[in-house]
């Protein structure tokens, strides 16, 4: 079997499916993200409904989670949602939360996480996947 390693010019984004073969759930995640006034507007994780939203970009209707609208209608403009001291794979997971899960080299999430690119690359390169961050499976 051969190594994949990924460059600068692979892109990533959030597996969702690795939640479901690690057994973890991506609403409880996704609820670490939100502030306590927003959790506590919220509930429980597992009481988020799922509602029909339209993507202003593509003008496709869209299953949106409430907890994951919030963070992209409430967070997305907080300087404080990302900041250089936002650990990696948080910030890489928040990002994508954000960009509704649209692929992103090192290089790009770099810029939106305020990090150096090596360290981006370094990060989410390792062997093991923090937040179902993997690169995609599309060709570099």
């Amino acid at each position: 079997m051969k190594l994949f390693r990924p460059t600068e010019n692979t892109k990533f984004h959030i597996d969702f499916s690795w939640f479901e073969r690690n057994s973890q759930d991506v609403k409880v995640l996704i609820h670490k993200c939100l502030t306590p006034e927003q959790q506590e507007r919220l509930g429980a994780p597992g009481e988020s409904e799922a509602y029909d939203y339209i993507n202003e970009l593509t003008g496709e209707v869209e299953r949106v989670d409430r907890m994951v609208h919030m963070l992209r209608t409430e967070n997305a403009a907080d300087p404080g949602f990302i900041t250089p001291r936002t650990p990696v794979f948080e910030a890489a997971f928040r990002v994508f939360l954000l960009n509704h899960n649209q692929p992103l080299t090192a290089l790009e999430l770099s810029e939106c996480m305020h990090r150096k690119p090596a360290e981006v690359l370094a990060q989410l390169s390792g062997r093991a996947v923090y937040n179902g961050i993997r690169p995609t499976l599309e060709a570099n």
